[in-house]
């Protein structure tokens, strides 16, 4: 059953937001090893957002690092599991300066392994012109990125709904696609998709377990692929003040903020590390 999270009931401390109650540390155990009892811990892919997932929403972009606690979680699970992964609009140049661990997949921008000439040009004029439509505005600016851009106003938090207005015909008439995030505008390709790279990636290494973190609309496609599949599978909505909880619809959890995400990770290696240990022949006494 996913969480009912219409009339979600925020916490000041860590733990998993479900049925209109902060959800301890001891209940997420419990489900991660109810709904995954079935898989063996190698056989086990971890998909995780980094922005707003694994990493706080800053002011400026440039400035974002994955949480230290992130970070020590996904280490043990690279060892732990059958793969880890970051699906992110970040580049993998930006991906790899955060989480140089060997053994995690980054499949930065989208999951796109490549932009086409096309719809590199195509970006380039929309970043040409939208330029010169926001350049009056205060607090707002653009961001040009390898496969995407991203328009910028987290100093104007009330500003999303009047540049989607704005931004959205030109991006259209030039064959791209628009998403209102997190006190951002992303616009790219229409096959830079989340759910999309996540299909590819589960087609790859067919995994017979699947977690997926996010944080924003940009995931939402992935949480409904992840709740489609037919292995056991968990999707893990990472809520904050800024996104509504429609977002987290097909979640089977949502957490509140990345810190509590972290943990999220933690307790899945945690839960990896003992079925690793049970599973070990016991040796005969002496």
């Amino acid at each position: 059953m996913k969480a009912d999270i219409r009339n979600n009931v925020r916490s000041g401390r860590s733990g998993t937001v479900t049925n209109n109650r902060v959800m301890g540390s001891d209940a997420t155990v419990r489900l991660i090893r109810d709904r995954l009892a079935a898989v063996p811990p190698k056989r086990l892919l971890v998909v995780t957002d980094f922005d707003g997932t694994i990493s706080e929403i800053v002011d400026d972009p440039g400035h974002a690092h994955l949480l230290p606690d992130a970070g020590d979680a996904i280490r043990r699970l690279v060892a732990l599991v059958l793969r880890v992964a970051v699906i992110s609009g970040r580049s993998d140049q930006f991906l790899r300066s955060q989480i140089p661990f060997e053994g995690v997949m980054l499949l930065g921008n989208y999951g796109q392994a490549g932009l086409a000439e096309e719809d590199r040009l195509r970006l380039d004029r929309f970043n040409e012109k939208a330029r010169d439509q926001i350049r009056a505005r205060a607090g707002v600016w653009l961001e040009a990125k390898p496969a995407s851009s991203s328009i910028h106003f987290r100093s104007r938090p009330r500003a999303g709904p009047s540049l989607e207005r704005l931004l959205t015909p030109l991006a259209e008439r030039l064959g791209l696609a628009v998403r209102l995030g997190r006190m951002v505008l992303e616009v790219m390709p229409e096959q830079a998709d989340k759910g999309h790279a996540l299909k590819r990636l589960v087609a790859q290494l067919r995994p017979e377990g699947v977690t997926f973190a996010g944080d924003d609309t940009g995931d939402r496609a992935a949480f409904e692929v992840t709740s489609a599949l037919t292995v056991p599978h968990l999707a893990i909505g990472v809520a904050s003040p800024e996104v509504d909880a429609s977002t987290f619809a097909a979640c089977d959890l949502v957490v509140d903020g990345p810190q509590a995400a972290a943990g999220f990770l933690s307790s899945l290696a945690d839960w990896a590390e003992h079925r690793e240990t049970a599973s070990r022949p016991r040796e005969s006494p002496a």
